[in-house]
């Protein structure tokens, strides 16, 4: 879908969903008054909200030379799966929240987000990227909330991975649509989970591991071992302490 002319008012392709402008304040009172129209300023969250509860990945709204501005959604069918999340949350008014629909939508396709990850994706600033988040973190399923905040960062709970999961008889062509790929994770799969987590943390626990990828603590904790050597070591802790941290590689020595 392509409209003529470029961004204007200030508008941008990195803060459609926070930023309004009308050419036609005029026209569009007017259009408000006569009940051509519910709302101004909702349609971008509107495309947003519905392409991400549907199942599919956000609208792609560029500016292009012309000028001209090139919006991108990618449909198709309803991911199934995702929509028995998206249309339980509690409370109901949340289910048409465009900030919680992106907060679910990060977390069905990375095993954690973090403040600043979500207010690129909100369009917003950290203070209020982290509003968000608690907002998510509100809505329960089954009385049970459907965000969890472990340590710093923000994860998909154990309730809401298994309303996606639930019933799914081709969970591997679930997880090549990117939809909860970090869950019980084969090997290559493993290594992205730790190297997310190592490129903001220092090091990773089996405890972390499981909870970012539902396994329990001995199998996170198997898994981990398995990269000892690859791309973590052994932390210089023991027991309850006991961690990896990020291999360091070794040059060629000199002679």
């Amino acid at each position: 879908m392509v409209s003529p002319g470029g961004f204007v008012g200030g508008v941008t392709a990195n803060n459609l969903l926070t930023q309004r402008f009308s050419r036609s304040p005029a026209l569009a009172d007017a259009a408000l008054a006569l009940g051509l129209v519910d709302k101004q300023g909702i349609g971008v969250d509107r495309m947003y909200r519905e392409m991400v509860t549907l199942g599919h990945q956000p609208p792609r709204i560029v500016e292009e030379p012309g000028p001209r501005v090139r919006a991108r959604l990618v449909g198709g069918a309803p991911v199934v799966p995702i929509m028995r999340l998206t249309t339980r949350l509690q409370p109901a008014a949340r289910q048409r929240d465009v900030q919680v629909a992106l907060v679910i939508h990060a977390l069905l396709h990375n095993p954690f987000t973090t403040t600043d990850n979500m207010a690129v994706l909100l369009q917003r600033s950290p203070s209020e990227a982290f509003e968000a988040l608690e907002t998510a973190a509100k809505c329960v399923l089954d009385a049970q909330p459907v965000v969890e905040p472990p340590k710093d960062v923000w994860v998909l709970s154990k309730t809401a991975r298994k309303a996606v999961l639930s019933g799914v008889t081709d969970v591997p062509g679930l997880k090549r649509r990117g939809v909860l790929w970090f869950v019980g994770p084969n090997a290559e799969d493993t290594r992205t989970v730790a190297r997310r987590w190592l490129d903001i943390h220092g090091r990773i626990t089996s405890g972390d591991f499981a909870v970012l990828t539902g396994m329990t603590p001995q199998g996170a904790r198997g898994a981990l071992e398995r990269l000892d050597g690859d791309i973590i070591a052994r932390g210089d802790a023991t027991g309850r302490n006991a961690h990896f941290v990020t291999r360091v590689a070794r040059g060629p020595s000199c002679a």
